[in-house]
């Protein structure tokens, strides 16, 4: 999420919540410094729309007004179910990027006939801005909850931004704890498999042919937030098609998370990382594990598309909702074929994976990557040329020694002629 957004978020709680009469006048002069700075990336007169809009409401405004129905309060949004119970997306943040922006994850809070359940948690940096989120929850929307409340947590999968807020939230609370069995032995022993997973890591940053001063960098970045976390016992460990919670029905859709399941609550599902809105869902080679890879992924579009036709709305870990998740899952299996068609094209000498995914970005999509973006594109590729290699037989690896378990040598890659 972009720093705007952040800055529009705080002015609706400060105006809407803690009710600060200068909450306005404090947003117009963060505003200013951040389109001053960032003036080739804000949309300035989409933002000035909304401040005005913002401006003009009263200070307790009713949840039915278009303003809150379109931006929620500080992001957290209401959505009553058709079975009587009421979801609410509550987005924390998850950890830093850059100047322009930082990562934030969606979680949602299921308040049900009998218990309180929470989709979710970010990650370990998250309790701050989950705690504003049910400020609101409480303050605006009138609902008598707080985090030590919560009864039930679902984790879609294990991936650090969904389930690392598990490190505040489980001390406070007596909450079972539900995740795929495929994704349970992460979260319980996440120690000893951020230890295998760094072997991993690094062994695919040798082979990917990037040179060995910037690995040592990337392993920092990859791992350091990871380290601290204990791991939590899963009480409530639950495979596809389970009833859970509430008659919450689970949906398991592998690929971008060995155990990653969308959820069908009332009308409405939680669809984790799998169908997104904006961009495609990160991939990742099934090097990493064998529940990753586009093959899998691919398969898992299919299964939610399927299980979508009397879903009114699909409610994502990122970005916006999604209106018809069966268009949207069709239109990511378009985007990761056109990107496979690109890459093809320039495969026509033996390349190593860094160089493929450089060109690629750069000459493909105009754009120069740094940091830990460029970490997460070299994990996209090396999954689109995985399922190129293995299953569309489209490409190969040229040095086949490279391919050896104990090897450490590049992988060099060509499409077959």
């Amino acid at each position: 999420m972009d720093k705007i957004e952040q800055a529009l978020y705080s002015a609706e709680l400060n105006k809407f919540v803690r009710h600060d009469p200068h909450a306005i006048t404090a947003l117009e002069e963060q505003l200013m410094a951040l389109f001053r700075e960032f003036h080739l990336r804000a949309d300035v007169p989409t933002v000035r729309r909304r401040v005005r809009s913002l401006q003009e409401l009263p200070a307790h405004p009713s949840p039915d007004e278009h303003y809150i129905q379109v931006f929620g309060v500080r992001g957290v949004m209401r959505y009553p179910l058709t079975n009587g119970q009421t979801v609410y997306k509550i987005p924390v943040f998850s950890f830093d990027m850059n100047a322009w922006k930082d990562h934030w994850t969606a979680t949602y809070l299921v308040v049900g006939r009998n218990t309180l359940t929470l989709i979710d948690t970010g990650s370990h940096l998250s309790e701050e801005s989950l705690r504003e989120g049910l400020e609101v929850v409480r303050a605006f929307y009138g609902e008598a909850v707080t985090l030590e409340d919560i009864d039930n947590v679902v984790i879609t999968h294990a991936h650090f931004d969904h389930f690392g807020g598990l490190q505040y939230l489980m001390p406070k609370t007596n909450a079972k704890l539900w995740v795929h069995e495929w994704d349970a032995h992460t979260v319980a022993n996440f120690p000893e498999e951020v230890v295998k997973g760094r072997k991993q890591i690094h062994r695919f940053l040798i082979q990917s042919g990037m040179r060995h001063e910037e690995v040592g960098h990337f392993m920092e970045m990859h791992g350091s937030p990871k380290r601290d976390f204990p791991g939590y016992a899963v009480t409530h460990p639950f495979v596809d098609e389970a009833r859970i919670v509430e008659d919450f029905a689970v949906v398991h859709t592998p690929g971008h998370c060995p155990g990653l399941s969308c959820i069908r609550v009332g009308d409405v599902m939680m669809l984790g990382d799998q169908v997104l809105n904006i961009v495609s869902p990160h991939q990742f080679p099934k090097i990493f594990t064998s529940g990753s890879g586009l093959l899998n992924y691919f398969n898992s579009l299919i299964k939610i598309a399927a299980h979508s036709e009397t879903v009114r709305l699909g409610l994502p870990s990122h970005y916006g909702d999604v209106v018809d998740i069966e268009a949207r899952a069709m239109e990511i299996m378009a985007e990761h074929n056109q990107r496979i068609t690109d890459i093809v094209k320039d495969l026509d000498s033996p390349k190593s994976l860094h160089q493929i995914s450089t060109d690629y970005y750069r000459y493909r999509r105009g754009r120069e990557l740094q940091g830990y973006d460029s970490l997460l594109a070299l994990e996209e590729i090396g999954a689109h040329l995985e399922f190129m290699t293995e299953t569309l037989g489209i490409a190969e690896v040229v040095n086949a020694s490279a391919m050896a378990a104990d090897s450490d040598e590049v992988m060099l890659y060509q499409r077959v002629r």
